[in-house]
């Protein structure tokens, strides 16, 4: 009986899997049109003057114990961003960037070997004030990066104290809270002109 219910949750988990991708792959078409009327935002000129960006920002994988500064990734982990790379694969990133730390960097790394990109550290600075808060210039210059994309689509993959100020500066409409315990959260961000973007909370890999 056991058996049974074990196969039936890893077949539910795969199909959610695929369903998410779908999706993605929807939000990510080169079609600002469809993009706008899928998620509810008005039709867009065809002149292709306008054009509709999407992020996908992700927390870091787990991470290992030590070292306690610039620790890697766990072996939860490495399965974790072998898991976003299946995700996204097909999603049309062309731009991946992380922070200048180990774990950001490994989460990314699946990815940009599969799309035959380089992963770009952007340095993350805090604020003197507090040491949990990611500078505004900090998170500025992960927004360039972002509107040197425009019209494409790029992974992020950052810290729980800079994705939701990455999705703040984009313009999205909901800005999260990342839990501490938790590293499957995927945030599906398509940026409109003038500020204004549409934040889409997902899930991938092991909810374990």
């Amino acid at each position: 009986m056991s058996k049974m219910k074990l196969t039936s949750t890893t077949f539910a988990r795969r199909r959610s899997s695929r369903a998410a991708l779908l999706f993605l792959l929807a939000l990510s078409g080169v079609c600002a049109g469809r993009i706008a009327e899928a998620t509810g935002e008005p039709q867009r000129p065809a002149d292709g003057e306008t054009k509709v960006t999407t992020v996908f920002l992700v927390r870091h994988a787990e991470k290992a114990d030590i070292p306690g500064q610039d620790p890697p990734l766990s072996e939860a982990g490495k399965q974790r961003a072998e898991a976003l790379a299946r995700l996204l694969q097909s999603a049309g990133v062309k731009g991946v960037y992380t922070s200048q730390f180990l774990r950001t960097q490994q989460t990314a790394e699946p990815l940009a070997r599969r799309l035959g990109v380089t992963a770009s550290p952007v340095p993350l600075s805090v604020k003197p004030s507090n040491p949990r808060e990611v500078t505004e210039e900090s998170i500025r210059e992960l927004t360039k990066k972002v509107e040197s994309h425009a019209g494409g689509a790029v992974l992020i993959v950052g810290h729980s104290n800079s994705v939701p100020e990455v999705i703040r500066m984009l313009g999205g409409d909901a800005v999260p809270k990342i839990d501490e315990s938790r590293f499957d959260d995927l945030f599906v961000v398509t940026v409109y002109a003038g500020g204004r973007a549409k934040v889409v909370h997902l899930k991938y890999g092991s909810t374990d």
